[in-house]
């Protein structure tokens, strides 16, 4: 008997890749003027580099994520692994991906390299008075402290290694702490496909009160990885 293997990145837990400050821009239809008015959290932010560069542009940003009760070069060690690591992978599986912004896996991996050079230095600068340890689906974050959640490449993505309780209750706390919106990015899994957890949080009576909008956005390197998920209350909208 034979067995085929699965095409599509094939990983066994949550690795860190960073992206930049213009993708999120991106990912999320996120303009600067308007980001300078925010109070933002980024939510499993990784190694990414949106709070170092959006910090330095005037935003009000702080990051959380489980890695951030690590030391530099130990998260330094673990994300240059898990880049090589991935990078390798994906020839094998290249046309699963959009190959416009990136059109090799070298000019991938600069870019990736980039933005977690950019994390590295303002993360041991500022320590957790902006990067704040977290394990989801708990914070320690007060009711209401931000105007604006973004996660990317947490939430949907990793479907098969966490589960709908998982997604459930981090959105919940994520929309504790939030008193505008949040903004999940993508809403595809890891095979580029709609995460079957969107229908089911949407469905949810635990989010009776929210209103969820999908969003086509400007940003697509998994092919149909290329919406976001808005999850909002009426109230939220009207005071904007």
């Amino acid at each position: 008997m034979t067995f085929e293997t699965p095409h599509y990145l094939q990983i066994e837990k949550v690795v860190l890749l960073g992206r930049a400050f213009d993708e999120y821009c991106r990912m999320f239809a996120l303009d600067l003027a308007e980001l300078r008015q925010e109070i933002i959290l980024d939510a499993g932010s990784g190694v990414s580099s949106f709070c170092a560069e959006g910090t330095a542009l005037g935003c009000n940003i702080t990051a959380a994520d489980v890695i951030y009760s690590y030391p530099a070069d130990e998260i330094a060690r673990k994300c240059a692994f898990d880049l090589e690591d991935v990078m390798a992978k994906l020839p094998a599986i290249a046309d699963l991906y959009v190959w416009d912004e990136f059109p090799t896996v070298e000019a991938l991996t600069q870019q990736r390299q980039r933005a977690y050079r950019a994390f590295l230095p303002d993360y041991e600068q500022h320590g957790q008075s902006r990067y704040k340890p977290t394990i989801y689906p708990h914070s320690a974050f007060e009711t209401d402290a931000f105007t604006l959640t973004v996660s990317s490449h947490l939430l949907f993505l990793y479907e098969d290694q966490l589960n709908y309780a998982f997604h459930r209750d981090t959105l919940k706390e994520l929309l504790r702490v939030t008193s505008g919106e949040v903004r999940i990015f993508p809403i595809a899994n890891l095979k580029g496909k709609r995460c079957v957890y969107v229908d089911q949080l949407m469905a949810d009576e635990v989010f009776g009160d929210y209103e969820f909008e999908i969003v086509r956005v400007n940003y697509e390197f998994l092919k149909n990885a290329n919406q976001m998920l808005r999850v909002f209350t009426r109230d939220s909208q009207l005071r904007q």
